[in-house]
This record gives structure tokens, C-alpha cells and sequence, in this order.
């Protein structure tokens, strides 16, 4: 499952850091983890190493534009839509929704993915 995920995504979803430049690790992050972390690909969304750490640990990582949980899942709308599903996500935690929306990409990933389109 992880494998076929990670063939299907050859680049990270937030910046678009290419799987070829191993300077970056490429990893499967769950959308929702914890006790609700399930191995299904509706709660994965492939992020570079840097994207990942900045994610988990922010400021602390570097200095960086956050990422939230809003982010990463427009960023799951927007990089894999047959597999986003936001009620699904939101069972995972016993609920009918999610508690919040979709957010848009800061302007800094844009700027990054456009770099590593080349």
C-alpha cells in the first residue's frame, strides 16, 4: 500500500520537492495520526523530509512559513482529489466533521514548488 502511494507521488505535496533529489527523504505522512491513525490512503499525503519536520516541530525546525493541519489537507484536495474525503478523516476521530476547512498554500510553498518545477 505504501509503496503504490509513494510510486503514484514522486514529489512532495506541500513544496513539490522531487523523489530524483535525495537530498530530501521523501515520507508518507497520515493525516490523521494518534489513535486515529489508520493505513488508508484517503490519510496519506506524501511530504519531504523538511516539509514534514516543519510540520511536526515549526519554528523549532527552521524558519519556515508554518503548516497546519488546514494546509496539509487542501494540499490533499488539491494533490490527490479521488482520495480526498474529509468525512472519512472525520470518523477516524468519532465525528461527523473535520472542525475546520481546507486552507490555501502560503505564498512561500508556491514560490518553492515553481523552483522545483525546473
Amino acid at each position: 500500500m505504501f509503496e503504490e502511494f509513494a510510486r503514484e507521488f514522486p514529489r512532495c505535496a506541500v513544496c513539490h520537492w522531487p523523489e530524483h533529489d535525495t537530498r530530501r527523504r521523501l515520507e508518507i505522512h497520515h493525516l490523521m495520526s494518534g489513535s486515529a491513525r489508520k493505513d488508508d490512503r484517503r490519510n496519506f499525503l506524501r511530504l519531504c523530509s523538511q516539509c514534514h519536520g516543519i510540520y511536526h516541530q515549526g519554528k523549532i525546525f527552521g524558519n519556515f512559513p508554518d503548516l497546519n493541519k488546514r494546509i496539509l489537507l487542501g494540499c490533499k484536495r488539491e494533490e490527490d482529489p479521488e482520495y480526498y474525503d474529509p468525512e472519512f478523516l472525520a470518523q477516524l476521530r468519532h465525528r461527523k466533521h473535520l472542525g475546520y476547512e481546507p486552507e490555501e498554500l502560503p505564498e512561500w510553498y508556491r514560490r518553492e514548488r515553481s523552483k522545483h518545477a525546473r
